[in-house]
Formats: structure tokens, C-alpha cells, sequence
């Protein structure tokens, strides 16, 4: 077999993996002060990062080395595509069966708000919601890949499958161009494990609690 290519896609780590509960959040990157005023002042420190846990359940001794060496395959700087497991579809359409063989892409963007998307390649009257996940690569040597949640649903297809301008979360990075293929199904972003942050869970008789770990989008 030939040697692993990071990132890993999600059939290749995340999906194999024995996991009970995760966490998937946006946190925010500025930092605060006050002035002896009582004026609080804030200023960003960092781009917009996705970052979360993966936590799993109890495993079994026949279970544990395929589950820890697929941790130990990335947890020394290798990259992998991750899903948040709650968000794999839109709202409106829970198996993606809506989308069908639709191809959606970006269809226009606003050239002085970061903030505004829109898409097309939908079926007629698709509608995405508040919260729902979309994905797309920009860029090249290396490829980036984008994960935005849609900030103010209900977003719903024309009879052209193109919707209006939306509002997204984070701020769209230069190198997104209209015509980019979006994903609406397991929208993922690439990720690494924050060092230092595998637990590698206690072994009692034959079987194994507390294996987690921390990850952190990355860019490159």
C-alpha cells in the first residue's frame, strides 16, 4: 500500500473512527481591554478558526490499536478533513436526497463585503437555514479549504437554482471566485491536532475509556 496523503479525507480518519460525542466551534479571536474610563476596548488577534474535540467512546482491547494508530498518523503535524457530525446536510434536506445530482457552486460574491455569498447550480426552491454548512477550495500550491456557516437563513433557490447574496461566518478570504464547486454535503474543513492535547485514555481490563483529542483548522 502506498504511503498516507494528508489531508486525510474524511472516509480515511474521522469516519473510522470510534467516536461518542464532539465538539465544533467557531471561537473568537480578539482580546479586550479596559481603560481607566471604564471604556472597553477589543482588537483582533488572529483569523477565524475552526477548532473542536473529538471524543470517544469506550473501546475494546482488538479495537484500540487500529483506533490509536490512526490517531498517531496525524497527531505529528498530518493534516485531515473534518465534518462537524451534526451539520453533515443542511436542515431542510437531512440526507441530501433534495440536492440529488445538483452541482452547486458560488454564484456571485460582493466585491466589498466579505461577509456576502451567493450560490447557484441548485435544484429550484433549495433552501438552506441558519446554521447550515457550505465548503469550497480556493487557491492552489497548496489548495485551502473553506468551511462558512450561513449566518441569516432561510436561503432559497430561484426557479434558476441561483440564490440572492447571504451572509456567512467566517469573512470569506481572498482567492474565493465565483465558479468554485461548494459542498452542502459533509462540508469539512482541513485540520491538525493541537499538540500536546491527546488523551490517551486508561486501560481497565479489556477495554479502554477517555481517548480525545483537541484539532485546529488550518489554512496550508
Amino acid at each position: 500500500m502506498s504511503a498516507a496523503v494528508f489531508p486525510l479525507p474524511l472516509a480515511a480518519f474521522q469516519d473510522r473512527l470510534l467516536l461518542t460525542d464532539a465538539v465544533f466551534d467557531l471561537p473568537e479571536q480578539v482580546a479586550i481591554s479596559g481603560t481607566g474610563g471604564g471604556e472597553i476596548l477589543s482588537a483582533r488577534v488572529g483569523p477565524d478558526l475552526w477548532t473542536g474535540e473529538m471524543i470517544f467512546g469506550r473501546i475494546l482491547a482488538e479495537e484500540l490499536r487500529a483506533q490509536k494508530a490512526l490517531v498517531n498518523l496525524v497527531r505529528n503535524g498530518g493534516s485531515f478533513m473534518i465534518a462537524d457530525p451534526k451539520r453533515r446536510f443542511p436542515l431542510a434536506d437531512p440526507g441530501g436526497l433534495i440536492l440529488g445530482g445538483a452541482l452547486p457552486v458560488i454564484g456571485a460574491l460582493d466585491a466589498g463585503d466579505a461577509r456576502m455569498i451567493g450560490l447557484a447550480g441548485l435544484p429550484a426552491g433549495y433552501a438552506l437555514s441558519t446554521g447550515d454548512l457550505l465548503a469550497f477550495e480556493y487557491l492552489s500550491s497548496p489548495a485551502r479549504f473553506a468551511l462558512h456557516e450561513v449566518s441569516n437563513g432561510p436561503v432559497v433557490a430561484d426557479g434558476a437554482g441561483a440564490t440572492a447574496l447571504f451572509e456567512v461566518r467566517p469573512h470569506l478570504r481572498p482567492g474565493a471566485v465565483p465558479g468554485a464547486a461548494v459542498a452542502l454535503r459533509s462540508p469539512a474543513c482541513k485540520a491538525i491536532v493541537v499538540p500536546g492535547s491527546v488523551q490517551p485514555g486508561r486501560a481497565r481490563a479489556t477495554v479502554t475509556d477517555g481517548l480525545a483529542l483537541r484539532w485546529l483548522q488550518t489554512l496550508r
